[in-house]
């Protein structure tokens, strides 16, 4: 036993002596994980113009109707911002919707996209004119590779003296 020991040792003692000094310097330097993709389309002073389809749910729910419009913001920073919006929908007399909103998004960069709330005034007109007020949410997805561009879906809810109703848009945003 006494001999299988100093053998085992000799070879441990030996196998060390033959590989050198151990070093904690790694001559390659440490092997960094590339970034995660990030998505500038969320700055500050950008302005977006898009274009949407909707449908508007009024209190009364024989009457939903679909439509459209137009819309433009603009981002003070990456996360506060200004839209106005005006959109048509085909109720049994045209509804015209005349939006301003405050934006407050948080923007996701590694995904590119950024869910967002407003809330705001406006002005409806169908066959009587209200003002309004409204609040909602939805999500802002962009496309770094198309110069930004992207798409977009919400929901708002309106109230006003009169009555009140939802609309619910799907649309596409160019920035400028």
């Amino acid at each position: 036993m006494k001999l299988l020991t100093t053998l085992l040792t000799t070879v441990v003692f030996a196998g060390s002596a033959i590989a050198g000094p151990i070093s904690t310097k790694n001559p390659k330097g440490p092997v960094m994980a590339p970034p995660p993709p990030s998505c500038d389309c969320f700055g500050p002073g950008l302005t977006t113009l898009g274009v949407f389809g909707g449908v508007i749910f009024p209190q009364s729910a024989d009457d939903d109707s679909g439509g459209g419009g137009v819309l433009a913001e603009y981002f003070f920073t990456e996360n506060i911002g200004i839209q106005g919006s005006y959109g048509v929908y085909a109720t049994n007399s045209e509804h015209h919707q005349f939006d301003g909103s405050l934006v407050l998004r948080a923007p996701i960069r590694s995904l590119c996209i950024a869910p967002y709330a407003l809330v705001g005034g406006g002005y409806s007109t169908n066959s009587n004119n209200n003002g309004t007020w409204h609040a909602g949410g939805g999500i802002d997805v962009r496309l770094d590779s198309w110069n930004c561009a992207g798409v977009f879906a919400d929901g708002i809810y309106y109230w006003s003296d009169d009555s009140d109703h939802t609309i619910v848009r799907l649309g596409v945003k160019i920035p400028f």
